[in-house]
Protein backbone atom coordinates (compact mmCIF):
# COMPACT_ATOMS: atom_id res chain seq x y z
CA UNK A 1 0.00 0.00 0.00
CA UNK A 2 2.72 2.85 1.17
CA UNK A 3 4.64 1.77 -2.27
CA UNK A 4 1.43 2.48 -4.20
CA UNK A 5 1.10 5.61 -2.30
CA UNK A 6 4.28 6.76 -3.17
CA UNK A 7 3.86 6.18 -7.20
CA UNK A 8 0.59 8.11 -7.21
CA UNK A 9 1.37 11.06 -5.03
CA UNK A 10 3.88 12.61 -6.87
CA UNK A 11 1.65 11.49 -10.49
CA UNK A 12 -1.33 13.60 -9.55
CA UNK A 13 1.45 16.97 -8.03
CA UNK A 14 2.41 16.28 -12.08
CA UNK A 15 -1.31 16.14 -12.71
CA UNK A 16 -3.09 19.16 -10.67
CA UNK A 17 0.34 21.57 -12.21
CA UNK A 18 -0.11 20.15 -15.57
CA UNK A 19 -3.34 19.72 -16.14
CA UNK A 20 -6.09 22.12 -17.18
CA UNK A 21 -9.41 22.81 -18.04
CA UNK A 22 -12.03 24.50 -19.84
CA UNK A 23 -15.49 25.62 -20.39
CA UNK A 24 -16.16 24.83 -24.00
CA UNK A 25 -18.30 22.92 -26.71
CA UNK A 26 -17.64 19.49 -28.19
CA UNK A 27 -15.52 20.50 -31.31
CA UNK A 28 -16.33 17.56 -33.49
CA UNK A 29 -13.92 18.99 -35.70
CA UNK A 30 -10.94 18.67 -33.81
CA UNK A 31 -10.70 -4.06 -29.76
CA UNK A 32 -11.65 -6.35 -27.58
CA UNK A 33 -9.15 -9.02 -28.51
CA UNK A 34 -10.65 -12.56 -29.31
CA UNK A 35 -8.73 -15.16 -27.26
CA UNK A 36 -6.68 -17.40 -29.20
CA UNK A 37 -8.47 -20.90 -30.46
CA UNK A 38 -6.15 -23.84 -29.63
CA UNK A 39 -8.52 -26.14 -32.01
CA UNK A 40 -7.48 -25.30 -35.42
CA UNK A 41 -10.52 -26.03 -37.73
CA UNK A 42 -8.72 -26.79 -41.12
CA UNK A 43 -5.38 -28.70 -39.22
CA UNK A 44 -3.40 -30.21 -41.96
CA UNK A 45 -2.01 -30.02 -45.71
CA UNK A 46 -4.25 -29.14 -48.62
CA UNK A 47 -3.54 -28.98 -52.04
CA UNK A 48 -5.30 -25.58 -54.56
CA UNK A 49 -6.87 -27.89 -57.13
CA UNK A 50 -8.48 -25.49 -59.49
CA UNK A 51 -9.84 -21.78 -59.64
CA UNK A 52 -12.93 -20.03 -61.28
CA UNK A 53 -12.16 -16.59 -62.36
CA UNK A 54 -14.27 -13.37 -62.43
CA UNK A 55 -14.61 -11.80 -65.73
CA UNK A 56 -12.05 -8.96 -64.50
CA UNK A 57 -9.53 -11.00 -63.06
CA UNK A 58 -6.03 -10.67 -64.14
CA UNK A 59 -4.20 -12.94 -66.99
CA UNK A 60 -3.90 -16.12 -66.48
CA UNK A 61 -0.55 -16.75 -65.80
CA UNK A 62 -0.98 -15.23 -62.91
CA UNK A 63 -3.74 -17.12 -61.74
CA UNK A 64 -2.31 -20.05 -62.54
CA UNK A 65 0.69 -19.94 -60.49
CA UNK A 66 -1.21 -21.14 -57.33
CA UNK A 67 -2.44 -24.30 -58.53
CA UNK A 68 -0.64 -27.14 -57.28
CA UNK A 69 0.64 -25.11 -54.38
CA UNK A 70 0.16 -26.51 -50.77
CA UNK A 71 -1.01 -25.04 -48.64
CA UNK A 72 -0.31 -25.55 -44.81
CA UNK A 73 -2.04 -24.95 -41.50
CA UNK A 74 -0.71 -25.24 -38.20
CA UNK A 75 -0.93 -23.80 -34.97
CA UNK A 76 3.18 -21.34 -35.78
CA UNK A 77 2.02 -20.76 -39.39
CA UNK A 78 0.13 -20.92 -42.11
CA UNK A 79 1.80 -20.92 -45.60
CA UNK A 80 -0.46 -20.16 -48.31
CA UNK A 81 1.50 -20.20 -51.95
CA UNK A 82 4.51 -17.92 -51.72
CA UNK A 83 2.82 -16.34 -48.72
CA UNK A 84 3.02 -17.22 -44.56
CA UNK A 85 1.25 -16.05 -41.33
CA UNK A 86 3.40 -16.55 -38.40
CA UNK A 87 1.20 -17.31 -35.07
CA UNK A 88 -1.95 -16.68 -36.65
CA UNK A 89 -5.52 -16.91 -34.86
CA UNK A 90 -8.30 -18.93 -36.37
CA UNK A 91 -11.89 -17.44 -36.32
CA UNK A 92 -14.93 -19.71 -37.04
CA UNK A 93 -18.05 -17.94 -38.13
CA UNK A 94 -21.39 -19.27 -39.54
CA UNK A 95 -23.15 -17.08 -42.12
CA UNK A 96 -25.48 -16.70 -44.81
CA UNK A 97 -24.05 -17.85 -47.88
CA UNK A 98 -25.75 -15.76 -50.28
CA UNK A 99 -25.62 -12.66 -48.45
CA UNK A 100 -21.25 -13.13 -47.95
CA UNK A 101 -20.85 -14.09 -51.24
CA UNK A 102 -23.00 -11.23 -53.00
CA UNK A 103 -21.67 -8.49 -50.32
CA UNK A 104 -17.97 -9.49 -49.94
CA UNK A 105 -17.28 -11.15 -53.26
CA UNK A 106 -20.18 -9.65 -55.73
CA UNK A 107 -20.27 -13.49 -56.80
CA UNK A 108 -23.49 -15.61 -56.53
CA UNK A 109 -22.95 -18.57 -54.01
CA UNK A 110 -24.72 -21.06 -56.77
CA UNK A 111 -22.35 -20.18 -59.63
CA UNK A 112 -19.50 -21.55 -57.40
CA UNK A 113 -20.73 -24.35 -56.62
CA UNK A 114 -22.11 -23.64 -53.24
CA UNK A 115 -25.65 -25.07 -52.48
CA UNK A 116 -25.95 -24.66 -48.50
CA UNK A 117 -27.82 -22.00 -47.16
CA UNK A 118 -25.33 -21.36 -44.43
CA UNK A 119 -21.79 -21.57 -44.64
CA UNK A 120 -18.50 -21.71 -42.21
CA UNK A 121 -15.70 -19.47 -42.96
CA UNK A 122 -12.79 -19.38 -41.34
CA UNK A 123 -11.04 -16.34 -40.71
CA UNK A 124 -7.12 -16.08 -39.97
CA UNK A 125 -5.30 -13.13 -38.63
CA UNK A 126 -2.21 -12.24 -37.14
CA UNK A 127 -1.32 -8.90 -34.96
CA UNK A 128 -4.02 -7.50 -35.48
CA UNK A 129 -4.18 -7.89 -39.59
CA UNK A 130 -6.42 -9.66 -41.38
CA UNK A 131 -4.48 -12.42 -43.97
CA UNK A 132 -7.53 -14.58 -45.61
CA UNK A 133 -11.03 -15.71 -45.09
CA UNK A 134 -11.24 -19.78 -46.09
CA UNK A 135 -14.81 -21.32 -46.80
CA UNK A 136 -15.61 -24.55 -45.70
CA UNK A 137 -17.43 -26.54 -48.05
CA UNK A 138 -16.75 -30.10 -46.11
CA UNK A 139 -14.54 -31.13 -44.33
CA UNK A 140 -11.73 -31.99 -47.36
CA UNK A 141 -12.82 -29.02 -49.24
CA UNK A 142 -12.07 -25.19 -49.43
CA UNK A 143 -12.85 -22.26 -51.21
CA UNK A 144 -10.36 -18.95 -50.95
CA UNK A 145 -10.68 -15.52 -52.55
CA UNK A 146 -7.18 -14.05 -54.24
CA UNK A 147 -7.78 -10.78 -56.04
CA UNK A 148 -11.36 -11.51 -57.75
CA UNK A 149 -10.14 -15.72 -58.53
CA UNK A 150 -11.66 -18.56 -56.16
CA UNK A 151 -9.22 -21.31 -55.49
CA UNK A 152 -10.81 -24.17 -54.72
CA UNK A 153 -8.67 -26.38 -52.10
CA UNK A 154 -8.29 -29.95 -51.28
CA UNK A 155 -6.71 -31.96 -48.36
CA UNK A 156 -4.39 -34.37 -48.52
CA UNK A 157 -3.38 -34.90 -45.15
CA UNK A 158 -4.49 -34.48 -41.67
CA UNK A 159 -0.57 -33.47 -40.88
CA UNK A 160 1.28 -30.34 -41.00
CA UNK A 161 4.97 -30.85 -42.48
CA UNK A 162 7.16 -28.75 -40.43
CA UNK A 163 9.95 -28.80 -42.37
CA UNK A 164 8.46 -27.22 -45.09
CA UNK A 165 7.35 -24.47 -43.01
CA UNK A 166 10.73 -23.92 -41.52
CA UNK A 167 11.99 -24.07 -45.65
CA UNK A 168 9.35 -20.58 -46.22
CA UNK A 169 10.52 -19.07 -42.94
CA UNK A 170 14.26 -19.76 -43.87
CA UNK A 171 13.66 -18.13 -47.83
CA UNK A 172 11.51 -15.06 -45.90
CA UNK A 173 13.72 -13.97 -43.75
CA UNK A 174 16.64 -14.65 -46.34
CA UNK A 175 15.08 -11.98 -49.23
CA UNK A 176 12.93 -10.18 -46.20
CA UNK A 177 15.17 -7.21 -46.29
CA UNK A 178 15.86 -6.84 -49.84
CA UNK A 179 12.19 -7.08 -50.46
CA UNK A 180 11.78 -4.04 -47.93
CA UNK A 181 14.12 -2.01 -49.80
CA UNK A 182 12.81 -2.73 -53.41
CA UNK A 183 9.17 -2.63 -52.64
CA UNK A 184 7.18 -0.45 -50.40
CA UNK A 185 3.03 -0.57 -50.05
CA UNK A 186 1.22 1.31 -48.12
CA UNK A 187 -2.81 1.66 -47.68
CA UNK A 188 -5.16 3.61 -45.16
CA UNK A 189 -9.08 3.68 -45.00
CA UNK A 190 -9.54 7.08 -43.83
CA UNK A 191 -13.36 7.51 -42.29
CA UNK A 192 -14.72 10.91 -42.74
CA UNK A 193 -18.14 12.41 -40.89
CA UNK A 194 -20.38 15.61 -41.78
CA UNK A 195 -23.05 16.84 -38.92
CA UNK A 196 -24.86 17.83 -42.24
CA UNK A 197 -27.32 15.39 -44.22
CA UNK A 198 -26.79 16.82 -47.45
CA UNK A 199 -27.21 13.51 -50.01
CA UNK A 200 -29.90 10.91 -49.65
CA UNK A 201 -28.87 10.25 -46.04
CA UNK A 202 -25.18 10.25 -46.07
CA UNK A 203 -23.51 11.28 -43.36
CA UNK A 204 -20.33 9.24 -43.17
CA UNK A 205 -17.85 8.38 -45.82
CA UNK A 206 -14.63 6.15 -46.51
CA UNK A 207 -11.56 7.16 -48.68
CA UNK A 208 -9.24 4.39 -49.78
CA UNK A 209 -6.04 6.05 -50.35
CA UNK A 210 -3.33 3.29 -50.85
CA UNK A 211 0.43 3.40 -52.56
CA UNK A 212 3.28 1.29 -54.12
CA UNK A 213 6.30 2.75 -53.81
CA UNK A 214 4.93 6.07 -53.55
CA UNK A 215 2.74 6.21 -56.72
CA UNK A 216 -0.88 5.99 -55.78
CA UNK A 217 -3.78 3.85 -56.37
CA UNK A 218 -6.91 5.26 -57.74
CA UNK A 219 -8.80 6.95 -54.65
CA UNK A 220 -12.02 4.38 -54.12
CA UNK A 221 -15.11 6.37 -52.28
CA UNK A 222 -17.09 3.87 -49.90
CA UNK A 223 -20.39 4.55 -48.29
CA UNK A 224 -20.26 4.71 -44.19
CA UNK A 225 -17.33 3.64 -42.60
CA UNK A 226 -15.68 0.82 -43.96
CA UNK A 227 -13.97 -0.17 -40.84
CA UNK A 228 -11.58 -3.07 -40.81
CA UNK A 229 -11.23 -5.98 -38.18
CA UNK A 230 -9.86 -8.98 -36.73
CA UNK A 231 -13.44 -10.60 -37.89
CA UNK A 232 -13.22 -8.74 -41.65
CA UNK A 233 -14.49 -6.23 -42.61
CA UNK A 234 -17.69 -3.94 -41.24
CA UNK A 235 -20.01 -1.36 -41.91
CA UNK A 236 -20.56 1.08 -39.31
CA UNK A 237 -22.58 4.45 -39.81
CA UNK A 238 -26.08 5.93 -38.52
CA UNK A 239 -29.59 5.93 -39.49
CA UNK A 240 -31.70 9.10 -39.27
CA UNK A 241 -35.40 8.68 -38.07
CA UNK A 242 -38.39 11.56 -38.61
CA UNK A 243 -41.27 11.64 -36.74
CA UNK A 244 -43.61 14.44 -35.91
CA UNK A 245 -40.73 17.42 -36.50
CA UNK A 246 -38.54 15.24 -34.17
CA UNK A 247 -34.84 13.89 -34.77
CA UNK A 248 -34.09 10.10 -33.93
CA UNK A 249 -30.50 9.23 -34.79
CA UNK A 250 -29.40 5.16 -34.80
CA UNK A 251 -25.96 4.05 -34.61
CA UNK A 252 -25.48 0.38 -36.95
CA UNK A 253 -23.14 -1.59 -37.33
CA UNK A 254 -22.70 -5.10 -39.27
CA UNK A 255 -20.28 -7.40 -40.75
CA UNK A 256 -19.43 -6.54 -44.68
CA UNK A 257 -20.98 -10.35 -45.87
CA UNK A 258 -24.39 -9.58 -43.85
CA UNK A 259 -27.09 -7.88 -45.81
CA UNK A 260 -28.79 -6.81 -41.90
CA UNK A 261 -28.64 -2.93 -42.57
CA UNK A 262 -31.71 -3.50 -45.05
CA UNK A 263 -33.55 -5.95 -41.94
CA UNK A 264 -32.61 -3.56 -38.87
CA UNK A 265 -34.08 -0.95 -40.35
CA UNK A 266 -37.10 -2.73 -41.40
CA UNK A 267 -36.89 -4.35 -37.83
CA UNK A 268 -36.69 -0.76 -35.97
CA UNK A 269 -39.80 0.45 -37.95
CA UNK A 270 -41.98 -2.61 -37.20
CA UNK A 271 -40.90 -3.01 -33.48
CA UNK A 272 -39.58 -0.10 -32.36
CA UNK A 273 -42.59 2.02 -34.23
CA UNK A 274 -44.13 2.49 -30.84
CA UNK A 275 -41.16 4.12 -29.08
CA UNK A 276 -40.87 6.47 -32.27
CA UNK A 277 -44.25 7.47 -31.68
CA UNK A 278 -43.80 8.51 -28.76
CA UNK A 279 -40.70 10.77 -29.83
CA UNK A 280 -40.72 14.43 -27.64
CA UNK A 281 -37.99 15.73 -28.22
CA UNK A 282 -34.53 15.37 -30.42
CA UNK A 283 -31.89 12.22 -30.17
CA UNK A 284 -29.17 13.53 -32.23
CA UNK A 285 -26.09 11.58 -32.65
CA UNK A 286 -22.56 11.53 -33.85
CA UNK A 287 -19.53 9.13 -34.50
CA UNK A 288 -16.87 11.47 -33.66
CA UNK A 289 -13.86 7.93 -32.90
CA UNK A 290 -13.92 4.65 -34.96
CA UNK A 291 -11.28 1.88 -33.99
CA UNK A 292 -11.47 -1.73 -34.35
CA UNK A 293 -13.79 -2.30 -32.05
CA UNK A 294 -14.79 0.63 -30.40
CA UNK A 295 -17.00 3.43 -31.31
CA UNK A 296 -17.16 6.92 -29.84
CA UNK A 297 -19.91 8.84 -29.75
CA UNK A 298 -21.70 12.53 -28.78
CA UNK A 299 -25.37 13.46 -28.26
CA UNK A 300 -28.00 15.67 -27.48
CA UNK A 301 -30.93 17.48 -28.59
CA UNK A 302 -29.38 20.61 -30.72
CA UNK A 303 -26.46 19.43 -33.35
CA UNK A 304 -24.54 22.90 -31.80
CA UNK A 305 -23.97 21.22 -28.68
CA UNK A 306 -23.95 17.51 -28.08
CA UNK A 307 -22.61 17.21 -25.02
CA UNK A 308 -23.57 13.79 -24.20
CA UNK A 309 -20.29 11.11 -24.36
CA UNK A 310 -20.92 7.27 -25.11
CA UNK A 311 -18.22 4.81 -25.86
CA UNK A 312 -19.93 1.50 -27.72
CA UNK A 313 -18.99 -1.37 -28.42
CA UNK A 314 -18.98 -2.42 -32.37
CA UNK A 315 -20.47 -5.94 -31.52
CA UNK A 316 -23.38 -4.11 -29.89
CA UNK A 317 -23.62 -0.79 -30.60
CA UNK A 318 -26.34 -0.27 -27.54
CA UNK A 319 -24.09 -0.74 -25.17
CA UNK A 320 -21.94 2.51 -23.61
CA UNK A 321 -18.71 1.34 -21.59
CA UNK A 322 -16.85 2.93 -18.63
CA UNK A 323 -13.35 3.80 -19.42
CA UNK A 324 -12.43 1.48 -16.62
CA UNK A 325 -14.07 -1.61 -19.02
CA UNK A 326 -11.58 -0.39 -21.73
CA UNK A 327 -8.62 0.88 -19.79
CA UNK A 328 -8.38 -1.08 -16.57
CA UNK A 329 -7.91 0.51 -12.78
CA UNK A 330 -4.89 2.45 -14.85
CA UNK A 331 -7.15 3.88 -16.80
CA UNK A 332 -9.85 4.22 -14.32
CA UNK A 333 -7.65 6.09 -11.69
CA UNK A 334 -6.16 8.36 -14.71
CA UNK A 335 -9.37 9.16 -15.35
CA UNK A 336 -10.08 10.65 -11.71
CA UNK A 337 -6.72 12.29 -10.81
CA UNK A 338 -7.05 14.24 -14.38
CA UNK A 339 -10.47 14.93 -13.39
CA UNK A 340 -9.00 16.11 -10.17
CA UNK A 341 -6.81 18.11 -11.62
CA UNK A 342 -9.00 20.20 -13.40
CA UNK A 343 -11.16 20.90 -10.68
CA UNK A 344 -8.12 22.15 -8.22
CA UNK A 345 -7.77 25.24 -10.29
CA UNK A 346 -11.47 25.96 -9.24
CA UNK A 347 -13.06 27.67 -6.66
CA UNK A 348 -14.86 25.59 -4.09
CA UNK A 349 -18.14 27.81 -5.29
CA UNK A 350 -17.32 26.89 -8.68
CA UNK A 351 -16.80 22.68 -7.73
CA UNK A 352 -20.13 22.91 -6.05
CA UNK A 353 -21.90 23.41 -8.99
CA UNK A 354 -20.79 20.53 -10.86
CA UNK A 355 -21.20 16.66 -10.91
CA UNK A 356 -18.86 14.25 -9.65
CA UNK A 357 -16.93 12.75 -12.38
CA UNK A 358 -18.16 9.78 -14.04
CA UNK A 359 -16.55 7.11 -15.82
CA UNK A 360 -18.66 6.73 -18.86
CA UNK A 361 -17.90 10.11 -19.74
CA UNK A 362 -14.85 10.25 -21.85
CA UNK A 363 -14.01 10.18 -26.05
CA UNK A 364 -11.19 10.33 -28.01
CA UNK A 365 -9.88 13.28 -29.73
CA UNK A 366 -7.08 14.31 -32.17
CA UNK A 367 -4.14 16.89 -31.17
CA UNK A 368 -1.00 17.72 -33.40
CA UNK A 369 -1.13 13.90 -35.35
CA UNK A 370 -2.09 11.87 -32.56
CA UNK A 371 -5.15 10.52 -30.89
CA UNK A 372 -5.59 11.83 -27.19
CA UNK A 373 -8.16 10.92 -24.17
CA UNK A 374 -10.67 13.33 -23.19
CA UNK A 375 -12.78 13.32 -20.37
CA UNK A 376 -16.05 16.28 -19.20
CA UNK A 377 -17.58 16.99 -16.32
CA UNK A 378 -21.42 18.37 -16.51
CA UNK A 379 -22.47 21.09 -14.28
CA UNK A 380 -25.74 20.50 -12.41
CA UNK A 381 -28.92 20.43 -13.64
CA UNK A 382 -27.13 21.61 -17.34
CA UNK A 383 -25.74 19.27 -18.75
CA UNK A 384 -25.28 21.21 -21.97
CA UNK A 385 -22.93 23.45 -20.01
CA UNK A 386 -19.45 21.37 -19.30
CA UNK A 387 -15.55 21.54 -18.98
CA UNK A 388 -13.44 19.58 -20.79
CA UNK A 389 -9.91 18.36 -19.63
CA UNK A 390 -7.37 15.71 -20.97
CA UNK A 391 -6.86 12.16 -19.46
CA UNK A 392 -3.35 11.92 -18.63
CA UNK A 393 -2.57 8.06 -20.41
CA UNK A 394 -1.71 7.12 -23.89
CA UNK A 395 -4.86 5.38 -25.13
CA UNK A 396 -4.36 1.45 -24.99
CA UNK A 397 -3.87 -0.91 -28.08
CA UNK A 398 -7.16 -2.29 -27.93
CA UNK A 399 -8.77 0.75 -29.17
CA UNK A 400 -6.02 2.67 -31.12
CA UNK A 401 -3.59 0.09 -32.38
CA UNK A 402 -1.46 2.13 -34.70
CA UNK A 403 -0.47 6.14 -33.91
CA UNK A 404 2.97 7.06 -34.86
CA UNK A 405 3.62 10.17 -36.27
CA UNK A 406 7.38 10.54 -38.43
CA UNK A 407 6.94 13.80 -39.56
CA UNK A 408 7.25 16.73 -36.77
CA UNK A 409 4.43 18.91 -36.18
CA UNK A 410 6.58 22.10 -37.27
CA UNK A 411 7.37 20.59 -40.62
CA UNK A 412 3.59 19.77 -41.20
CA UNK A 413 2.85 23.39 -40.64
CA UNK A 414 5.16 24.84 -42.95
CA UNK A 415 4.38 22.70 -45.60
CA UNK A 416 0.81 23.29 -44.66
CA UNK A 417 0.25 26.28 -43.26
CA UNK A 418 -3.24 25.79 -42.91
CA UNK A 419 -2.82 21.77 -41.78
CA UNK A 420 -5.22 20.65 -38.74
CA UNK A 421 -4.06 16.98 -38.79
CA UNK A 422 -1.55 14.40 -40.16
CA UNK A 423 -1.33 10.46 -40.44
CA UNK A 424 1.40 8.83 -41.58
CA UNK A 425 2.26 5.05 -43.02
CA UNK A 426 4.03 2.18 -40.65
CA UNK A 427 6.40 1.88 -43.69
CA UNK A 428 6.90 5.87 -43.50
CA UNK A 429 6.20 6.39 -47.07
CA UNK A 430 3.01 8.46 -47.55
CA UNK A 431 1.60 10.63 -45.34
CA UNK A 432 -2.06 12.32 -45.25
CA UNK A 433 -2.68 16.04 -44.20
CA UNK A 434 -5.92 17.56 -43.36
CA UNK A 435 -6.72 20.97 -43.89
CA UNK A 436 -10.36 22.38 -43.15
CA UNK A 437 -11.05 22.09 -47.03
CA UNK A 438 -9.30 19.34 -48.34
CA UNK A 439 -7.16 15.70 -47.74
CA UNK A 440 -3.34 16.18 -49.07
CA UNK A 441 -1.67 12.94 -50.13
CA UNK A 442 2.01 13.63 -49.59
CA UNK A 443 4.98 10.92 -50.09
CA UNK A 444 7.89 11.01 -47.59
CA UNK A 445 11.48 10.30 -47.64
CA UNK A 446 13.90 9.97 -45.12
CA UNK A 447 11.25 11.31 -42.50
CA UNK A 448 10.58 14.30 -44.77
CA UNK A 449 7.56 15.16 -46.66
CA UNK A 450 7.83 15.67 -50.32
CA UNK A 451 8.22 19.02 -51.79
CA UNK A 452 4.41 19.22 -53.20
CA UNK A 453 1.38 16.63 -52.57
CA UNK A 454 0.90 14.29 -55.35
CA UNK A 455 -2.43 14.15 -54.56
CA UNK A 456 -5.70 16.49 -53.58
CA UNK A 457 -9.33 15.63 -52.76
CA UNK A 458 -11.90 18.14 -51.74
CA UNK A 459 -13.65 17.78 -48.48
CA UNK A 460 -17.40 18.89 -47.89
CA UNK A 461 -18.27 21.08 -45.75
CA UNK A 462 -18.18 20.05 -41.76
CA UNK A 463 -16.18 17.20 -42.48
CA UNK A 464 -13.63 15.71 -40.40
CA UNK A 465 -11.47 12.69 -39.81
CA UNK A 466 -13.36 9.44 -37.32
CA UNK A 467 -11.39 6.79 -38.31
CA UNK A 468 -7.79 6.05 -39.74
CA UNK A 469 -7.08 2.31 -40.48
CA UNK A 470 -3.44 1.06 -42.51
CA UNK A 471 -2.79 -1.75 -43.90
CA UNK A 472 0.79 -2.39 -45.25
CA UNK A 473 2.73 -4.89 -47.76
CA UNK A 474 0.66 -7.82 -49.02
CA UNK A 475 -2.06 -6.44 -46.81
CA UNK A 476 -2.74 -3.53 -48.72
CA UNK A 477 -3.25 -5.41 -52.17
CA UNK A 478 -6.15 -7.69 -50.24
CA UNK A 479 -7.76 -4.86 -48.79
CA UNK A 480 -7.82 -3.04 -52.39
CA UNK A 481 -9.39 -6.03 -54.04
CA UNK A 482 -12.32 -6.13 -51.13
CA UNK A 483 -12.89 -2.16 -51.63
CA UNK A 484 -12.54 -2.14 -55.19
CA UNK A 485 -15.26 -5.34 -55.49
CA UNK A 486 -17.51 -4.02 -52.48
CA UNK A 487 -21.15 -2.52 -53.42
CA UNK A 488 -20.60 -0.28 -51.30
CA UNK A 489 -18.50 1.71 -53.62
CA UNK A 490 -19.69 5.45 -54.77
CA UNK A 491 -20.08 5.45 -58.65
Amino acid sequence: MKKRMIFWIPLLICIIFLQGCMDIKLDIGESIQAPKNQRIPIKGTWKIEKYKIKKYSKDKEQINYLVGKVVVFSKESVVFGDEICEKPEYKVKNVDAKDYFLYTHKAVAKDLGIQSEKIEVISITSKNQYFYDFIRINDHQLIVCVEDVFYYLSKISDATNQDQIDKYLQEKDATKEEKELKFLSSGVLIGLASSKNTNEGDFYRTLWIAAENRNLYPIVEIKDLFLPRKSGFWIVGKNRFMKRGYIKDEIFAYPLESNIKKETLESIDEQEGDEKENIKENMIREIVFVGNDYIATAYGKNIKNLSGLQMLLVDNVKKSIKISELAGDEGKDAFFYSAQGCLSKLSKSEVSKLYKPMEEDFTLSRRNGHWIMKGRLYYKGKKEKFLSFNINMIPPKKIVHYDNLYISWNEVKEREPKALDIFTSPNKDIAIVITKEAIYVYSIKNNKLSNKYIKKVELKEDERVVMAEWATGSYVKRWNNTVSNSLYVKK
